[in-house]
């Protein structure tokens, strides 16, 4: 894991940001000052990897929205397998 990663993921668990399930695999994510932005995930090769239309993610870099959307997303996922 890179530090980047890390680093996201610390923020994503000190701040309290609102998740909504869009469909397709794809989230909503608020802030708290309101800010929308939209993560989508997909699976290739066993491998999960996630994109989110912020301006990190549109660098190709990782964000705290991701982190936040991956925790839903990866109960949704866990749910549709049993």
């Amino acid at each position: 894991m890179t530090q980047q990663l890390q680093n996201a993921i610390n923020k994503a668990s000190r701040i309290k940001m609102t998740v909504k399930f869009l469909g397709n695999r794809s989230y909503l994510v608020v802030t708290p000052q309101a800010h929308r932005y939209t993560v989508r995930f997909e699976t290739f090769d066993g491998q999960r990897y996630g994109r989110c239309n912020c301006k990190a993610g549109a660098a190709n870099m990782a964000c705290y929205h991701l982190p936040k959307a991956a925790m839903v997303d990866t109960a949704i996922q866990s749910m549709r397998s049993h």
